[in-house]
């Protein structure tokens, strides 16, 4: 019975892919991204290395301005939605450490050292919730819809907050937490992180679909 409502609700779901596709802005590799500054190789590196989980297979990045970056990934290794988030900035800690000290001088922009000096690594809370195999699917699914449907379009690079989502080799970004799909993993984020078991199952339950696409909960998963 639990395998045909999955299957019910993937079909249902590919057939109004259009309708839940939520504005998502799709992201496509920038060919000149190996002569990236080494300050945002390292940058990027670390929030690897600190954020994401070995066997992560899909999930969001979720990187503020001003503010510590976490990450909520599902870890096949432990078949769980894992969340990690920095109790500092990534950012501000590994780009503090190329930066040269003004000096005397008192110039205004800032110099780089050759190689980062000082960097202490910001600690990080992990939080787990175990998730069975056919909330997997579900999850899987509408990651899948949701990050295939971004749209080819512009994103002004204004401060703020921008989540980068990633499934099966793709990566999309929403810079809007009005955005249904950017709500719901917001959602399931913070229940995952106060350790709210019964909140996720309700998220990845009835809630599931009004949430993200704002359709009606359709029948086969009342």
């Amino acid at each position: 019975m639990k395998t045909r409502i999955v299957l019910s609700f993937i079909l249902a779901l590919a057939a109004t892919g259009a309708m839940a596709q939520d504005k998502l802005i799709r992201v496509i590799e920038n060919p000149e991204s190996s002569r990236k500054r080494p300050q945002t190789v390292f940058y990027d590196s670390e929030k690897t290395r600190l954020l994401m989980p070995q066997g992560a297979t899909f999930g969001v990045e979720c990187i503020p301005s001003f503010q510590p970056e976490w990450t909520l990934t599902y870890d096949s290794l432990t078949c769980s939605l894992v969340y990690k988030e920095a109790q500092k900035s990534i950012w501000h800690a590994t780009w503090t450490a190329w930066r040269k000290p003004k000096g005397k001088s008192g110039r205004k922009k800032p110099a780089w050292r050759k190689h980062p000096k000082d960097y202490e690594a910001p600690e990080v809370n992990t939080f787990k919730c175990a998730i069975t195999s056919e909330q997997t699917a579900m999850l899987q699914a509408i990651w899948t819809s949701a990050v295939g449907s971004a749209e080819d379009r512009e994103d002004g690079m204004l401060d703020g907050v921008t989540w980068l989502y990633f499934i099966n080799g793709q990566r999309a970004k929403g810079r809007s937490d009005k955005l249904p799909f950017v709500k719901f993993t917001n959602e399931l984020a913070n229940a995952v992180r106060n350790g709210d078991a019964s909140r996720t199952d309700s998220l990845i339950g009835n809630e599931f679909q009004r949430i993200v696409s704002g359709l009606e909960i359709v029948s086969s998963l009342e």
